[in-house]
Protein backbone atom coordinates (compact mmCIF):
# COMPACT_ATOMS: atom_id res chain seq x y z
CA UNK A 1 0.00 0.00 0.00
CA UNK A 2 1.23 3.33 -0.99
CA UNK A 3 0.77 6.53 1.09
CA UNK A 4 -2.14 7.65 -0.77
CA UNK A 5 -3.77 4.31 -0.08
CA UNK A 6 -3.24 4.37 3.26
CA UNK A 7 -4.51 7.86 4.08
CA UNK A 8 -7.73 7.65 1.53
CA UNK A 9 -8.05 4.29 3.48
CA UNK A 10 -8.14 5.38 6.66
CA UNK A 11 -10.59 8.44 6.25
CA UNK A 12 -12.72 6.24 4.27
CA UNK A 13 -13.27 4.65 7.93
CA UNK A 14 -14.03 7.54 9.60
CA UNK A 15 -16.35 9.10 7.39
CA UNK A 16 -18.18 6.09 7.16
CA UNK A 17 -18.64 6.34 11.25
CA UNK A 18 -19.12 10.22 10.87
CA UNK A 19 -22.06 9.13 8.71
CA UNK A 20 -23.36 6.46 10.89
CA UNK A 21 -22.47 7.43 14.40
CA UNK A 22 -20.61 4.97 15.16
CA UNK A 23 -16.89 3.99 16.10
CA UNK A 24 -14.42 0.90 16.30
CA UNK A 25 -15.41 -0.73 19.27
CA UNK A 26 -14.13 -3.84 21.47
CA UNK A 27 -15.69 -6.68 22.05
CA UNK A 28 -16.50 -6.71 25.21
CA UNK A 29 -16.82 -4.41 28.21
CA UNK A 30 -13.63 -4.35 30.60
CA UNK A 31 -13.15 -4.22 34.47
CA UNK A 32 -9.88 -3.46 35.89
CA UNK A 33 -9.12 -3.83 39.61
CA UNK A 34 -8.98 -0.26 41.05
CA UNK A 35 -5.87 -1.68 42.59
CA UNK A 36 -4.17 -1.90 39.63
CA UNK A 37 -3.64 1.37 39.86
CA UNK A 38 -2.96 2.11 44.04
CA UNK A 39 -0.74 -1.46 44.67
CA UNK A 40 2.65 -0.42 45.38
CA UNK A 41 3.47 -3.81 44.55
CA UNK A 42 1.95 -3.42 41.06
CA UNK A 43 4.16 -0.31 40.29
CA UNK A 44 7.07 -2.47 41.14
CA UNK A 45 5.68 -5.58 38.98
CA UNK A 46 5.19 -2.82 36.42
CA UNK A 47 8.48 -1.49 36.29
CA UNK A 48 10.39 -4.36 35.71
CA UNK A 49 8.17 -5.93 33.55
CA UNK A 50 7.43 -3.06 31.20
CA UNK A 51 10.18 -0.88 31.59
CA UNK A 52 13.58 -2.47 32.95
CA UNK A 53 12.92 -5.86 30.97
CA UNK A 54 11.47 -4.58 27.31
CA UNK A 55 13.04 -2.21 24.75
CA UNK A 56 11.39 1.70 24.66
CA UNK A 57 11.27 4.38 22.53
CA UNK A 58 13.96 6.69 24.18
CA UNK A 59 13.32 9.20 21.65
CA UNK A 60 13.06 9.97 17.55
CA UNK A 61 15.85 10.51 14.98
CA UNK A 62 15.19 14.32 14.12
CA UNK A 63 16.25 14.50 18.06
CA UNK A 64 19.69 13.42 16.68
CA UNK A 65 19.97 15.12 13.05
CA UNK A 66 23.78 15.36 12.86
CA UNK A 67 26.69 14.05 13.99
CA UNK A 68 27.64 15.41 17.76
CA UNK A 69 23.87 15.40 17.96
CA UNK A 70 22.66 14.18 21.96
CA UNK A 71 19.53 13.74 24.03
CA UNK A 72 19.04 12.67 27.87
CA UNK A 73 16.20 11.05 29.02
CA UNK A 74 15.24 9.92 32.67
CA UNK A 75 13.10 6.68 32.29
CA UNK A 76 12.43 4.81 36.09
CA UNK A 77 15.36 6.20 37.57
CA UNK A 78 18.06 5.24 34.72
CA UNK A 79 19.38 8.63 33.43
CA UNK A 80 20.27 7.59 29.57
CA UNK A 81 22.54 9.78 27.33
CA UNK A 82 21.76 9.00 23.68
CA UNK A 83 24.03 10.57 20.76
CA UNK A 84 25.35 10.20 17.28
CA UNK A 85 29.16 9.87 17.17
CA UNK A 86 30.78 11.32 14.27
CA UNK A 87 30.08 7.77 12.01
CA UNK A 88 26.05 8.66 12.16
CA UNK A 89 25.87 5.75 14.26
CA UNK A 90 23.40 6.08 17.86
CA UNK A 91 24.62 5.28 20.87
CA UNK A 92 23.15 4.98 24.16
CA UNK A 93 25.24 4.72 27.75
CA UNK A 94 24.17 5.53 31.41
CA UNK A 95 24.09 9.43 32.13
CA UNK A 96 26.23 8.42 35.18
CA UNK A 97 29.78 9.28 35.48
CA UNK A 98 32.62 6.68 36.22
CA UNK A 99 34.42 8.52 39.00
CA UNK A 100 31.30 8.76 41.55
CA UNK A 101 28.26 8.47 39.97
CA UNK A 102 27.03 11.73 39.35
CA UNK A 103 25.23 13.04 36.26
CA UNK A 104 27.47 13.85 33.93
CA UNK A 105 25.37 16.22 31.15
CA UNK A 106 21.51 17.59 30.98
CA UNK A 107 18.90 18.79 27.93
CA UNK A 108 20.33 18.41 24.11
CA UNK A 109 22.18 19.99 22.22
CA UNK A 110 25.92 19.43 20.03
CA UNK A 111 29.09 18.41 21.77
CA UNK A 112 32.47 16.37 20.87
CA UNK A 113 32.79 15.86 24.60
CA UNK A 114 30.90 15.60 28.10
CA UNK A 115 32.40 16.95 31.05
CA UNK A 116 31.83 15.78 34.41
CA UNK A 117 30.73 18.94 36.77
CA UNK A 118 31.74 17.14 40.21
CA UNK A 119 35.43 16.56 39.21
CA UNK A 120 35.96 17.07 35.12
CA UNK A 121 36.61 13.54 34.31
CA UNK A 122 35.59 13.82 29.99
CA UNK A 123 34.16 11.46 27.74
CA UNK A 124 33.97 11.26 23.84
CA UNK A 125 30.18 10.59 21.66
CA UNK A 126 31.14 7.20 22.20
CA UNK A 127 30.74 6.76 26.23
CA UNK A 128 35.18 6.32 25.75
CA UNK A 129 36.69 8.01 29.37
CA UNK A 130 39.41 10.59 27.71
CA UNK A 131 40.01 12.78 30.24
CA UNK A 132 40.66 13.06 33.82
CA UNK A 133 42.12 15.82 36.08
CA UNK A 134 45.35 14.33 38.04
CA UNK A 135 45.26 11.63 36.05
CA UNK A 136 48.40 10.21 37.91
CA UNK A 137 46.07 9.50 41.14
CA UNK A 138 44.39 6.65 39.79
CA UNK A 139 47.79 4.64 38.32
CA UNK A 140 46.47 1.27 38.57
CA UNK A 141 43.06 1.89 37.57
CA UNK A 142 42.42 0.41 34.09
CA UNK A 143 40.70 3.70 32.68
CA UNK A 144 39.54 1.37 29.20
CA UNK A 145 37.08 -0.03 31.86
CA UNK A 146 36.02 3.16 33.24
CA UNK A 147 33.82 4.64 30.48
CA UNK A 148 30.05 5.23 30.08
CA UNK A 149 27.91 1.95 30.80
CA UNK A 150 26.75 1.12 26.81
CA UNK A 151 23.36 0.20 26.77
CA UNK A 152 21.46 -1.80 23.76
CA UNK A 153 20.05 0.78 21.02
CA UNK A 154 18.94 1.14 17.65
CA UNK A 155 17.47 2.75 15.42
CA UNK A 156 14.63 2.55 12.39
CA UNK A 157 11.56 4.24 11.03
CA UNK A 158 12.36 7.55 12.79
CA UNK A 159 12.90 5.82 15.88
CA UNK A 160 15.32 5.32 18.49
CA UNK A 161 14.78 2.01 20.80
CA UNK A 162 16.97 1.52 23.43
CA UNK A 163 17.02 -0.74 26.76
CA UNK A 164 17.80 0.52 30.30
CA UNK A 165 19.99 -2.01 31.26
CA UNK A 166 22.90 -4.27 29.67
CA UNK A 167 21.88 -7.01 27.88
CA UNK A 168 20.14 -8.22 24.53
CA UNK A 169 20.56 -6.16 21.31
CA UNK A 170 18.02 -4.33 19.81
CA UNK A 171 15.93 -5.28 17.02
CA UNK A 172 13.68 -2.39 15.78
CA UNK A 173 11.71 -4.62 13.13
CA UNK A 174 11.12 -7.02 16.41
CA UNK A 175 10.03 -4.24 18.88
CA UNK A 176 7.52 -3.23 16.04
CA UNK A 177 6.32 -6.38 14.72
CA UNK A 178 4.56 -7.37 11.37
CA UNK A 179 2.51 -4.50 9.69
CA UNK A 180 3.75 -1.43 12.04
CA UNK A 181 7.50 -1.03 10.55
CA UNK A 182 5.97 -0.96 7.10
CA UNK A 183 3.51 1.60 8.07
CA UNK A 184 5.86 4.07 9.53
CA UNK A 185 7.75 3.75 6.75
CA UNK A 186 5.45 4.93 5.05
CA UNK A 187 5.19 8.10 7.15
CA UNK A 188 8.77 8.89 6.80
CA UNK A 189 9.29 11.06 9.32
CA UNK A 190 12.93 10.10 10.21
CA UNK A 191 14.01 13.71 9.05
CA UNK A 192 11.71 15.54 10.64
CA UNK A 193 13.54 18.06 13.62
CA UNK A 194 12.68 19.18 16.82
CA UNK A 195 11.53 22.87 17.14
CA UNK A 196 10.61 24.64 20.34
CA UNK A 197 11.72 23.36 23.87
CA UNK A 198 11.05 20.22 25.08
CA UNK A 199 8.75 19.45 28.15
CA UNK A 200 8.52 17.97 31.26
CA UNK A 201 5.01 17.94 32.57
CA UNK A 202 4.22 16.19 36.54
CA UNK A 203 1.03 15.16 36.54
CA UNK A 204 -0.60 14.04 40.12
CA UNK A 205 -1.61 10.43 38.97
CA UNK A 206 -0.61 6.48 38.25
CA UNK A 207 1.29 6.72 35.24
CA UNK A 208 -1.83 4.49 33.71
CA UNK A 209 -4.24 6.78 34.79
CA UNK A 210 -2.26 9.90 32.46
CA UNK A 211 -1.55 7.53 29.88
CA UNK A 212 -5.54 6.64 29.73
CA UNK A 213 -6.80 9.66 28.66
CA UNK A 214 -4.66 10.08 25.82
CA UNK A 215 -6.24 6.26 23.95
CA UNK A 216 -9.91 7.27 23.64
CA UNK A 217 -11.82 10.49 22.30
CA UNK A 218 -14.90 9.77 23.93
CA UNK A 219 -14.11 12.50 26.18
CA UNK A 220 -13.44 15.14 23.50
CA UNK A 221 -17.44 16.54 23.83
CA UNK A 222 -17.15 16.38 26.98
CA UNK A 223 -14.23 17.37 28.83
CA UNK A 224 -12.76 19.38 25.78
CA UNK A 225 -15.99 20.76 24.79
CA UNK A 226 -14.75 24.71 25.14
CA UNK A 227 -11.34 23.47 23.05
CA UNK A 228 -11.20 19.98 20.97
CA UNK A 229 -14.47 19.61 19.90
CA UNK A 230 -14.32 22.25 17.92
CA UNK A 231 -11.38 21.13 16.14
CA UNK A 232 -11.83 17.28 15.84
CA UNK A 233 -14.85 14.53 16.02
CA UNK A 234 -15.13 13.22 19.67
CA UNK A 235 -16.43 9.78 19.89
CA UNK A 236 -15.74 8.84 16.60
CA UNK A 237 -12.28 6.57 16.46
CA UNK A 238 -10.60 3.85 14.24
CA UNK A 239 -8.44 1.26 16.32
CA UNK A 240 -6.20 -1.38 14.84
CA UNK A 241 -3.48 -3.58 16.98
CA UNK A 242 0.41 -4.43 16.05
CA UNK A 243 0.76 -7.15 18.60
CA UNK A 244 1.16 -4.84 21.53
CA UNK A 245 1.11 -1.35 20.05
CA UNK A 246 -1.75 -0.04 18.47
CA UNK A 247 -2.73 2.81 16.21
CA UNK A 248 -5.87 5.34 16.53
CA UNK A 249 -7.14 7.75 13.94
CA UNK A 250 -9.65 10.56 14.81
CA UNK A 251 -11.36 12.76 12.14
CA UNK A 252 -10.11 16.68 12.48
CA UNK A 253 -13.89 18.72 11.72
CA UNK A 254 -12.41 19.95 8.07
CA UNK A 255 -13.15 16.23 7.10
CA UNK A 256 -16.49 17.20 6.37
CA UNK A 257 -14.95 18.90 3.19
CA UNK A 258 -14.41 15.44 1.91
CA UNK A 259 -18.05 14.29 2.39
CA UNK A 260 -19.29 14.97 -1.27
CA UNK A 261 -16.29 14.81 -3.36
CA UNK A 262 -15.26 11.79 -5.62
CA UNK A 263 -12.25 10.27 -4.09
CA UNK A 264 -10.40 11.75 -7.31
CA UNK A 265 -10.40 14.92 -5.70
CA UNK A 266 -9.68 14.87 -1.78
CA UNK A 267 -6.02 15.61 -2.34
CA UNK A 268 -3.67 15.30 1.04
CA UNK A 269 -6.43 13.51 3.01
CA UNK A 270 -3.68 13.66 5.73
CA UNK A 271 -4.88 17.22 6.26
CA UNK A 272 -7.81 16.15 7.89
CA UNK A 273 -6.84 12.89 9.87
CA UNK A 274 -4.88 12.73 13.39
CA UNK A 275 -2.53 9.81 13.42
CA UNK A 276 -2.42 8.44 17.17
CA UNK A 277 0.30 5.38 17.94
CA UNK A 278 0.45 3.67 21.06
CA UNK A 279 4.00 2.31 21.33
CA UNK A 280 4.52 -0.43 24.23
CA UNK A 281 4.16 0.96 27.13
CA UNK A 282 4.30 4.21 27.05
CA UNK A 283 4.57 6.19 24.29
CA UNK A 284 2.28 8.02 22.79
CA UNK A 285 3.15 9.79 19.07
CA UNK A 286 0.30 12.26 17.25
CA UNK A 287 0.98 12.91 13.75
CA UNK A 288 -1.03 15.51 11.34
CA UNK A 289 0.35 16.68 8.24
CA UNK A 290 2.50 19.66 9.84
CA UNK A 291 4.02 17.59 13.25
CA UNK A 292 4.46 15.36 15.52
CA UNK A 293 3.86 15.65 19.13
CA UNK A 294 5.81 12.83 21.14
CA UNK A 295 4.55 12.07 24.91
CA UNK A 296 6.26 9.64 26.69
CA UNK A 297 4.81 8.77 30.02
CA UNK A 298 6.87 7.47 32.89
CA UNK A 299 6.05 6.46 36.42
CA UNK A 300 6.88 8.43 39.57
CA UNK A 301 5.55 6.55 42.35
CA UNK A 302 2.59 4.97 42.73
CA UNK A 303 0.42 8.19 42.48
CA UNK A 304 2.46 10.43 40.27
CA UNK A 305 4.04 10.26 37.13
CA UNK A 306 6.18 12.56 34.46
CA UNK A 307 5.56 13.08 31.36
CA UNK A 308 8.37 14.07 28.35
CA UNK A 309 6.98 16.12 25.38
CA UNK A 310 8.55 16.89 22.23
CA UNK A 311 7.80 18.36 18.69
CA UNK A 312 8.99 18.02 15.81
CA UNK A 313 8.20 19.53 12.66
CA UNK A 314 8.19 18.68 8.83
CA UNK A 315 10.60 19.99 7.15
CA UNK A 316 10.16 22.71 4.33
CA UNK A 317 7.11 23.42 5.84
CA UNK A 318 5.45 26.71 4.21
CA UNK A 319 5.53 29.59 6.31
CA UNK A 320 1.76 30.26 6.96
CA UNK A 321 1.36 26.77 8.13
CA UNK A 322 4.54 26.87 9.79
CA UNK A 323 3.00 30.00 11.58
CA UNK A 324 -0.29 27.99 12.02
CA UNK A 325 1.69 25.34 14.23
CA UNK A 326 3.79 27.58 16.27
CA UNK A 327 0.34 29.99 17.18
CA UNK A 328 -1.42 25.98 18.34
CA UNK A 329 1.63 24.41 20.00
CA UNK A 330 1.45 26.25 22.95
CA UNK A 331 -2.54 26.25 23.10
CA UNK A 332 -2.45 22.24 22.87
CA UNK A 333 0.51 22.01 25.35
CA UNK A 334 -0.70 24.14 28.37
CA UNK A 335 -4.90 24.58 27.79
CA UNK A 336 -5.90 21.06 26.26
CA UNK A 337 -3.19 18.52 27.55
CA UNK A 338 -1.71 20.38 30.82
CA UNK A 339 -5.16 22.41 31.46
CA UNK A 340 -7.91 19.96 31.02
CA UNK A 341 -6.48 16.27 30.46
CA UNK A 342 -3.33 16.51 32.98
CA UNK A 343 -6.06 17.98 34.81
CA UNK A 344 -8.64 15.04 35.23
CA UNK A 345 -6.04 12.74 35.75
CA UNK A 346 -4.98 14.41 38.85
CA UNK A 347 -8.95 14.45 40.04
CA UNK A 348 -9.14 10.65 38.70
CA UNK A 349 -6.33 10.04 41.45
CA UNK A 350 -8.05 10.47 45.15
CA UNK A 351 -10.91 9.20 43.93
CA UNK A 352 -9.52 5.75 42.81
CA UNK A 353 -7.24 5.64 46.38
CA UNK A 354 -10.40 6.12 48.78
CA UNK A 355 -11.30 2.17 48.22
CA UNK A 356 -15.16 3.01 47.87
CA UNK A 357 -14.66 1.52 44.15
CA UNK A 358 -13.53 -1.51 43.55
CA UNK A 359 -13.19 -1.43 39.85
CA UNK A 360 -12.47 0.77 36.66
CA UNK A 361 -14.30 0.44 33.91
CA UNK A 362 -13.63 0.69 29.63
CA UNK A 363 -16.47 0.58 27.45
CA UNK A 364 -16.83 -1.32 24.17
CA UNK A 365 -16.04 2.62 22.83
CA UNK A 366 -12.63 2.50 24.29
CA UNK A 367 -10.57 -0.38 22.83
CA UNK A 368 -7.03 1.09 22.69
CA UNK A 369 -6.98 1.25 26.48
CA UNK A 370 -8.16 -1.86 27.12
CA UNK A 371 -5.57 -3.02 24.49
CA UNK A 372 -3.25 -1.69 26.40
CA UNK A 373 -4.10 -3.08 29.89
CA UNK A 374 -4.34 -6.49 28.24
CA UNK A 375 -0.77 -5.87 27.34
CA UNK A 376 0.84 -4.68 30.70
CA UNK A 377 -0.85 -7.95 32.17
CA UNK A 378 0.52 -10.24 29.34
CA UNK A 379 3.77 -8.86 30.42
CA UNK A 380 3.88 -8.94 33.69
CA UNK A 381 2.58 -12.87 33.74
CA UNK A 382 4.97 -13.68 31.80
CA UNK A 383 8.00 -12.28 33.84
CA UNK A 384 6.68 -14.22 36.70
CA UNK A 385 7.01 -13.93 40.14
CA UNK A 386 9.43 -11.38 41.82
Amino acid sequence: MDREAFDRSLARRLLHHIEHRTTDLAEDVMELPAEVYTSPEQLEREVEALFLDQPLLLCLSGALPDPGSYVTVDVCGTPVLVTRDGDGKVRAMANVCRHRGVRVVDGRGTARRFTCPFHAWTYDLEGTLVGMPTASAFDGMCREDKGLVPLPVAEGYGLVVGRLRPGEPVDVDGYLGPGLSEELALLDFAGWGTYGEAHVHEVGANWKVTLDTFRENYHFDHLHRATLASYAYGGVLTFDAFGPHLRNCSALRSIDELRDRPEEEWGDVSRHVSYQYSLFPNTCLTFDSRHIELWQILPDGVDRSVVLHTQFVRPGLPEDELATLVEMAPWICETVVDGEDFWVAGRTEPGIRTGLIDTVVFGRNEPAPQHLHRGFLTAIEAAGPR
